[in-house]
C-alpha cells in the first residue's frame, strides 16, 4: 500500500467521523506522536523528533483555535488553559529534547481523551460539515 493510498483511506475515515469521534481521534493522534517523539529523542533523531512534536503541537493549536469561549463558559476556558500548557510543554520538549516534558502531559491528554470517549454521542453532532473534517485531515497528515 502506498503513502497516497494510506492518505486517501485516512481522509475517507475522517470525513465519516462524528465530531466526538474526531476529537478523540485528534487526542489519540497527539498521544501517538508524542510517544513516537519520546523514542526519536532517545534515538537522537532530531529531525524525526521535530516533525512529530510539531504535528502534535499543531493538533493542540487547532483544538485551541476551535474552542468557543463564549458558549463553552468555564469549561472552554479551562480547556484553553490546558491546550496552551500542552503547546508550551511540547515546544519545550522540542527545544530541549527532554522526554520529561512529554511524560508530564501524556497522562493528562489520555485522561481527557478517555473522558471524551465516555461521553454519550449527541445525534445532532453526527456527520459534521465535510469542510471541517477536511481541514482536520490536513492538520493530521501535514508533515512539518
Amino acid at each position: 500500500m502506498t503513502k497516497k493510498d494510506i492518505n486517501k483511506y485516512l481522509e475517507m475515515k475522517i470525513s465519516n467521523m462524528s465530531q466526538k469521534e474526531l476529537i478523540v481521534f485528534l487526542y489519540e493522534s497527539a498521544v501517538n506522536l508524542m510517544e513516537e517523539a519520546r523514542v526519536t529523542i532517545n534515538d537522537g533523531d532530531v529531525p524525526g523528533t521535530h516533525q512529530r512534536l510539531n504535528r502534535a503541537r499543531n493538533i493542540f493549536l487547532h483544538l485551541l483555535s476551535t474552542l468557543d469561549l463564549e458558549a463553552g463558559g468555564d469549561f472552554a476556558k479551562k480547556l484553553s488553559g490546558l491546550y496552551s500548557y500542552f503547546v508550551e510543554k511540547i515546544t519545550m520538549a522540542n527545544s530541549t529534547k527532554n522526554v520529561q516534558e512529554l511524560d508530564d502531559i501524556i497522562p493528562i491528554v489520555n485522561d481527557i481523551k478517555e473522558a471524551w470517549q465516555d461521553l454519550k454521542s449527541d445525534a445532532s453532532q453526527k456527520n459534521p460539515p465535510q469542510n471541517s473534517n477536511a481541514k482536520n485531515y490536513q492538520l493530521i497528515s501535514m508533515e512539518v
